[in-house]
Formats: C-alpha cells, structure tokens, sequence
C-alpha cells in the first residue's frame, strides 16, 4: 500500500501517471490533501471516478485517533494515533488565543533518554515517515478549523529527536512552508533538539528562517551527562553549533531548560549558564519538571523557579517561563508517551 503523504511531488506524478491520467491531476492531488485537508481518494471530488477509485485500492486510508483527550479548561487537546505497523505516537494542539499550535512528534519513542522525559522510557521505536508526520499537522489543522480558527504554529517538540530524523523532518518543512502546500511561514515553525551539532549546521543551511530551540538543561558537561545520559555531543560542541546557527541565520535561538528540584535549579546553576551562552543571540524558556511516572526528579518549589529566572536576568539574560497548558491530560513538556497507560492515569 501507499501513503499518498509521503510522496513528494514528482513521486506523485509517475503515480498519476502509471494511472493514465494527465499530470495536472498531481497537483490536483497536492492541493487537496495540503489544503484542503482530504486524505481519502474517495472524497477527493475534483478528481475522475475512476481515479477516485483505483486510487484508493492503492493507498493506506487515513487513520482516526485511537483515544482523544481535551484538557479540563479546553486549551489543550491531545490525539494518540496508531501507526500502521501498530506503533503508537501523541500529537498534541495547544490554543493559545490568537495562535493555535501543534506539537508533532518525529519519532516513535526516542533513543536520548532524558531522565526526566516520560518519552525516552521507551527507548527509540522507530523513524516516522514525512506523511506520518504530516498526517499529524493535517489532523490538528481540522481541529482548528472545525473550531472557526486556523493552525498557526507548528513545533516539533511531541515524541522524539527531530535532529535524529533530518530527512523526513526536512521534507515536513518544506510541505509546511510550499505556497501549494501549509502555505506556514518558516518563523512561525520550531525545531527542539537535544543537540546534534552536525544536524544545527546543516538545518541552518536548509532552513534559515526556521526557529531552533536547544534543550540544553544543565551549564556544565558533568551534570548534563547526568540528565541527558545518551552518548552524545558535549556541552561545548552544542554552544559552538549554535554560534554557527547565529552566523549562518541572523536570529536567535532559544535553549530550553527544564528544572530540576535541588539539581540544576540554583542561582548558582543559572550565573554559570549565563557565562556559557555569553555573546550568543539567545533566549532561555525555564521549564519547570511536570512530573510523570517513571521519570526522574521532582518539580523545583516556585521560589526557586523565580530565583532562576532573576539570576539570568541580572545577568542580562532574556528570560521567560513556559506557559504551562494541557498537564492534567499528560501532554506537557516531558509527558508524551504513546501508549494507553496515560490515559487510565
């Protein structure tokens, strides 16, 4: 079977045209599913019958959400979907009155195993495709659309490395960003790593105008070690990647930092993270730890959070603190999982 979501362009041309049908019918196919949303052949009513029909003997159908959850003051919706091969993903929107957001997720599971992350505890499943990626922003732009609104933000920031998956991560961007496809544009799309220099390179390169966040979490090799064991790149490798960002980009990049009760949330813990990002174009997002079973660690008291915050800015930081939204049904920074045990949680 096809999945009509993961050929590009030209793919979708010898399709059309192994099917007798004229090569304007690809990009009739294109527009249907990019903007207008119509992954099913047989709702594709600007197309012949009879390609209606031999198409959908051909392609994967389009999949509904296993389970879905609203938070309880409606700001935040979270899908679980299965995947063809029975893996499980969450897809998550966040409305944040203008802006509604989704948060994709790239991976099944994830292999960086952020002790604090409920995501790493299944350890990496496997790569998503560029269609189930992009079967996840069509999902949650019907659900903005049936509400009156529109989807405006896109971030992948759901299950897994989004760095770890370039070419299908690549190739979602430039169906977000195609005037025939989303029609986004680049600034209001996010890319969250947990630092693979190579990949920061080379996104630059690709994909300028998008935004890159860096989930940094600790100042100092040793105790980022310790939060973000997988075998990696140092603490020094990732500021010098993200000194090439700045250069190649002209913007600034925003290093996440999740807190950490009495590990990495003290005045002192943010002066020392301060004098490593010195000179960069940055801005650093405070998380504080929402809580999962599973994980390691414990939420810093509220005091602490601010005394993190102040630290930064007296040192001339740009600081916020994230927002938090859709906590009660797990789909918070750290929470996604992808499986049923949520759920009866």
């Amino acid at each position: 079977m096809t999945d009509l979501l993961s050929l590009d362009q030209s793919e979708l041309a010898e399709l059309v045209e192994s099917l007798g049908q004229p090569a304007y019918r690809a990009r009739q196919l294109w527009r249907q599913m990019y903007q207008r949303g119509v992954t099913d052949p047989n709702q594709m009513s600007d197309l012949p019958g009879e390609m209606r029909r031999r198409l959908s003997e051909q392609v994967e159908d389009s999949q509904e959400p296993l389970e879905l959850q609203t938070s309880a003051d409606g700001s935040t919706s979270k899908a679980l979907l299965r995947l063809s091969d029975d893996e499980l993903i969450e897809t998550v929107l966040i409305r944040s009155r203008p802006r509604d957001t989704v948060c994709l997720s790239s991976q099944a599971g994830c292999a960086m195993g952020c002790v604090f992350c409920a995501t790493g505890l299944q350890g990496l499943r496997r790569q998503l495709t560029v269609g189930e990626i992009m079967r996840q922003a069509i999902l949650a732009r019907s659900w903005s659309r049936a509400e009156g609104r529109e989807l405006s933000h896109v971030v992948f920031m759901g299950m897994g490395e989004p760095l770890a998956n370039y070419a299908s991560v690549s190739r979602a961007i430039d169906r977000l960003t195609d005037p025939d496809g989303f029609a986004m544009s680049p600034r209001r799309i996010t890319v969250s790593t947990v630092g693979i220099p190579q990949n920061i390179r080379r996104l630059a390169v690709d994909h300028p105008r998008v935004n890159l966040a860096v989930s940094l979490h600790a100042p100092t090799q040793g105790l980022r070690r310790e939060l973000v064991p997988v075998d990696g790149a140092s603490v020094d490798d990732i500021l010098d990647a993200v000194r090439d960002h700045n250069r190649e980009t002209g913007g600034r990049v925003t290093f996440e930092y999740v807190l950490l009760r009495d590990v990495n949330d003290s005045r002192g813990h943010a002066r020392r993270l301060a004098e490593r990002i010195r000179g960069l174009r940055a801005h650093v997002n405070l998380i504080p730890l929402n809580p999962s079973p599973g994980v390691v660690g414990e939420r810093p008291s509220r005091r602490a959070t601010l005394g993190f915050q102040q630290a930064l800015q007296e040192s001339g930081v740009p600081t916020t603190i994230r927002v938090e939204q859709g906590r009660d049904i797990a789909a918070a920074c750290g929470q996604l999982r992808g499986d049923r045990i949520a759920i009866s949680e």
